[in-house]
């Protein structure tokens, strides 16, 4: 590290400052400098200066630049340079307007005590008429509040540590969306996820995220939601600040890697969110088929800055979602060092099906009395089928509830022919079973993080960042518990029948605490940068980043069903009371409960580490012959590594269940090659009447590993037209080629168990369409080491259009095409049932018995894994709508539209299987396709107060033919949900609080007319709706910010 730091220093020496970045001896008297119409107190202040070019290169004179919050105006002189020679110290934002330009804005710019800070050249766009200057910048109040400006992006000084990405822009010749900071202050919502589950069209809006979903052990991690146009999630590439956002470890018994958890990032850090939703590759490394998501962070910061928002239900039940977040950014060494501190605390309680309503239970009418039923109390049948308590009677009863199971055959009077199928509703917190009352739609969450941000200007062309990142999370589903069928003999001593009973139980074990079986997550993640500023406005950045994540688990791996079997043979154990009262024996706690590495031990289930580094070299201001272009090269490199570790289960005392299984680790290092150009392709001289500007980026990517097994390049392009009166034309053909994801554990012991596969043994609940039944069958994750490498394309072309200043209109249509070779898809145990014609082998099935009148037995085992299929093609409509109107009444009136249609999604599996329709037939691999989404809405706010309205629509989902019976139609119908907010800015209030504090107050209500989610009999948790949104239906939100 010292002999790093010694060469970038030593290298830094000996470049020639350029004029545009050298420090004046004196700012004020600068020959070339222009003169501020207004000045502020030089009391500890510094100076900004910086350089406008205009679209063709040439220095843009004559424009207007405003720091509006200090109130203060300049305009650039004959080369396009301003200078503000006194600027109070502290954080700003910088405006700067021209007649035929558009406005520029750019955040975060600290400015130190007696310090120049050279604001890097910036290139201003060409607009269709003469641009104003916005109110709040005229009168040069400091703003609070203002307009959302929805699809702006904010300008970032780069700086060491901060954003890698070239800046993007929703203009450009490829279709990135951008969701800005006012957008997330005014969401409402405690994190990062729930807010791109709103926003995020094209995102997978049918599947719960894990802190959504209480079927998903408390160590499962990821933001399984973010699955851009249906690709997958391991499809969908995340940033955080242009770096790889590492993913989440596999679970145990997985060899798979899950998607990245965004939950950890403070709202109250992002800037803003930059979403590519095409295939991308060539500009990122990593299998960006699905497209991109970069997470921006805010710039440094000279302020203090306090923020809260508690969220919770409004019918009459609590289920509170919060957050708390501190930041301090501070500047030192005269202005040479720049500090900023975050903690963020937040806390999560879902709601439960008593909450929520959703009661449904199974029908006693239609389950064969021959079959199990899992209620509130036992259900009891008789083993042979024969009555139960004398001839011709019943052979089906139930306990009673609030037996103790002394009672004898007098507890069961009334009873004959009784079977329970309530809802399993012990007195007690969370329990983790879809067939219990207090069953919880998510789960019980505790996250604290902490972020530290330094940048040190060593000299005056060098800078050094550092960005640490420690994140600790708490997460509980409540009680765990267990379902079994137990025979009790007729000769046991709590058997009142006098024959062989069969008695099908929920059973939990209450002693140990509700939040027994807890995990324990540390992510740890470092950033190490270096900026060095270059002439002629070349910068290069080393930078490295280091992540580690690790998930402690202290719960239970399950039941001994053979132990618990005799304990009710021994006569310890007495099925035949009501479990939701009568608390099970000691015996059940020390015999047949397995725990995961021992009682009240906390044990390593997985520890994931990533190392990234890049060297980049960018120019942003780069001379050609054609213009004024941008130019980014570099090299990174890659390498995640999983550890090995031993999976145990073991009794009370310590006795084994089972050998231990140990999964060896390994590590997969990458690296690649990459270039992007942004450039006009003709001068503005050679231009044809009527076309303002011809811009393109192009890229490309080589990427190999180390195994020497994968290597390919992805190159992709894209082109804007601009033309007179606000049009353009704009499209674009991008790659993406991604070799199947490595087996990141392998399990050296396999047992004997007859199931194939090397994880261990699940037990999930599936619906079988050839004998349309569910029930419980075994599965295995097996390894495909036959796997191919699969590649994409993906082709958009769209029209935008944008006019106006006072009344500003814009609106886009993009139509994307993506094409898929050899597509990985994940074949679950449901998926693999659903298409078992096409893999027989994988289903295994048990022969019919006698008596059953169905064409094959009921499945007994099957193994999932990632299979190749033969193509996928996908085609969608993207609509974006804005009308500004900047001048209504004081304020800004903003009205907007998103649309995304989809007009044809075609998969065909195997090379002479049939084509399957996944919009209106689909077979289930494509998740919860939607064809349409729409969000809208419009809001009015000014430096004061703000308010608005936002509406989403969820279009009908076709349901795959298996599931039609049991819904009882062929979709699940549309959903509208809309959301109101108001907030106010309450400095003036407060006769203490002076120009640089703020106080900002926001309350929001979720679902103002508490529309019902639509029907779904297939909902996994048993509820019986497909939830869009919050589970909780109608909400509200209240928000605090306070800046000091």
């Amino acid at each position: 590290m010292r002999s790093l730091v010694a060469l970038l220093t030593l290298s830094a020496i000996f470049l020639l400052p350029t004029p545009a970045a050298a420090k004046p001896e004196d700012p004020g008297t600068s020959a070339h400098a222009p003169n501020p119409s207004t000045t502020a107190n030089t009391t500890a202040s510094g100076a900004v200066q910086g350089r406008l070019l205009g679209p063709d290169g040439a220095p843009a004179s004559g424009v207007k630049v405003v720091l509006p919050d200090v109130q203060l105006v300049t305009e650039t002189d004959d080369r396009g340079v301003f200078l503000f020679p006194a600027v109070p110290s502290g954080t700003h934002q910088l405006v700067a307007v021209g007649s035929g330009y558009r406005s520029l804005r750019m955040s975060g710019l600290l400015v130190a005590a007696s310090r120049t800070l050279t604001v890097e050249t910036q290139t201003l766009q060409a607009a269709e008429e003469v641009t104003q200057l916005d109110p709040f910048v005229v009168e040069g109040q400091r703003r609070r509040l203002g307009a959302v400006a929805r699809g702006e992006a904010l300008l970032i000084p780069r700086m060491a540590g901060g954003n890698l990405d070239l800046p993007r822009t929703q203009d450009g010749a490829l279709p990135y969306r951008i969701y800005n900071r006012e957008q997330l202050e005014r969401s409402g919502v405690v994190n990062l996820n729930a807010f791109l589950q709103r926003e995020l069209l094209d995102s997978d809006a049918a599947t719960r995220p894990p802190e959504q979903s209480g079927l998903l052990d408390a160590f499962t991690t990821g933001s399984s939601n973010l699955n851009l146009r249906g690709f997958g999630t391991d499809a969908t590439v995340i940033l955080l600040n242009g770096r790889r956002l590492p993913e989440s470890p596999p679970p145990p018994g997985s060899s798979e890697l899950a998607a990245a958890d965004l939950n950890f990032i403070p709202l109250s850090l992002v800037q803003q969110i930059e979403v590519l939703p095409v295939s991308a590759s060539a500009l990122y490394s990593g299998n960006a088929i699905g497209g991109v998501i970069n997470i921006v962070l805010r710039p440094d910061l000279d302020t203090t800055e306090l923020s809260t928002t508690y969220t919770n239900a409004l019918q009459g039940f609590s289920a509170p979602q919060s957050s708390l977040s501190l930041q301090h950014g501070r500047t030192l060494l005269n202005g040479k060092l720049r500090l900023r501190l975050n903690a963020n605390f937040a806390r999560s309680t879902p709601p439960t099906k008593s909450d929520l309503g959703y009661l449904r239970t199974a029908s006693t009418s239609t389950a064969p009395t021959n079959s199990p039923l899992y209620g509130a109390t036992p259900n009891i049948r008789n083993a042979d089928g024969t009555p139960l308590f004398s001839a011709n009677s019943a052979t089906v009863t139930s306990v009673a509830p609030g037996a103790d199971g002394s009672g004898g055959l007098a507890a069961f009077a009334g009873r004959e022919n009784v079977r329970n199928s309530a809802l399993f509703a012990p007195d007690a917190g969370l329990v983790a079973l879809p067939g219990s009352l207090h069953y919880p739609f998510g789960r019980r969450e505790r996250r604290a993080a902490a972020l530290t941000s330094v940048t040190y200007d060593v000299l005056p062309n060098l800078q050094l960042g550092l960005d640490a990142i420690h994140s600790h999370s708490v997460i509980s589903r409540g009680y765990d518990a267990f379902t079994a069928d137990l025979k009790l003999s007729a000769s046991a001593p709590s058997n009142p029948f006098g024959r062989d009973v069969v008695v099908s139980l929920n059973e939990m074990a209450p002693a140990l605490g509700e939040n027994y079986s807890e995990a324990s997550i540390r992510f740890n993640s470092l950033v190490l940068a270096a900026l060095v500023r270059l002439p002629a406005e070349w910068r290069l950045v080393f930078d490295g980043q280091f992540t580690r994540n690790i998930t402690h688990f202290r719960g239970l791996a399950g039941v001994d069903r053979d132990r618990w079997q005799a304990l009710v043979d021994r006569g310890l154990y007495n099925p035949l009371r009501d479990t939701q009262v009568v608390a099970p024996p000691a015996a059940f706690y020390d015999e047949v409960l397995l725990y995961r590495g021992g009682r009240n031990r906390s044990v390593v289930l997985s520890d994931y580490q990533t190392y990234d580094g890049a060297i980049r070299l960018t120019n942003q201001a780069l001379t050609l012959p054609t213009g004024l272009g941008t130019l980014a090269l570099g090299t990174d490199y890659r390498n995640n590594h999983l550890s090995s570790h031993t999976d145990t289960s073991v009794y009370a005392d310590g006795t084994p269940a089972e050998d231990p299984v140990f999964w060896s680790g390994r590590g997969i290092t990458r690296y690649s090659l990459f270039g992007e150009l942004q450039a006009p392709l003709l001068p503005a001289h050679w231009m044809p009447n009527g076309i303002r500007g011809i811009d393109t980026d192009f890229g490309a990517r080589y990427v190999a590993s180390s195994s020497g097994a994968e290597a390919n390049l992805a190159p992709a392009g894209g082109i804007k037209i601009s033309f007179a009166h606000g049009f353009a034309l704009r499209g674009s053909v991008a790659t993406a080629n991604r070799f199947p994801t490595p087996v990141m554990g392998s399990r050296n012991t396999l047992g004997d168990d007859p199931t194939p596969g090397a994880g261990p043994i699940e037990y999930p609940t599936i619906l079988d369409s050839r004998r349309q039944e569910s029930y419980t069958i075994a599965s295995r994750d097996a390894p495909n080491r036959g796997l191919r490498a699969e590649s994409a394309v993906t082709r958009t072309v769209g029209v935008v259009y944008d006019i106006g200043q006072i009344h500003r209109l814009r609106a886009s249509l993009d139509y994307v095409m993506t094409k898929k070779a050899m597509e990985l898809i994940y074949l679950s145990a449901q998926t693999a049932a659903d298409l078992e014609s096409l893999w027989p082998a994988r289903v295994i099935r048990a022969p019919l018995e006698i008596g059953d009148t169905h064409e094959v037995g009921k499945i007994t085992n099957i193994t999932t894994g990632v299979v190749n299929v033969a193509w996928r093609r996908s085609e969608n409509l993207n609509l974006t709508l804005d009308y500004v109107w900047t001048e209504c009444f004081n304020g800004t009136l903003e009205v907007y539209g998103r649309w995304i249609g989809y007009q044809r999604y075609e998969r065909q599996v195997l090379p002479k299987s049939p084509v399957v329709d996944e919009l209106s037939e689909p077979d289930g691999t494509a998740g919860g396709l939607l064809g349409q989404r729409v969000g809208f809405g419009a809001d009015w706010s000014n430096n004061q107060v703000g308010f608005g309205l936002d509406g989403h629509y969820y279009g009908s989902r076709s349901l795959p033919l298996s599931e039609r019976t049991a819904q009882g139609g062929a979709n699940v119908s549309p959903f509208w949900q809309y959301d109101a907010y108001v907030q106010c800015e309450l400095r003036r209030w407060i006769p203490w609080f002076d120009e640089k504090n703020g106080l900002r107050v926001q309350v929001r209500i979720d679902n103002i007319f508490d529309t019902s989610f639509p029907y779904y009999a297939n909902d996994p948790s048993g509820a019986g709706v497909q939830c869009y949104g919050d589970w909780r239906g109608r909400t509200y939100s209240l928000s605090l910010t306070a800046t000091f």
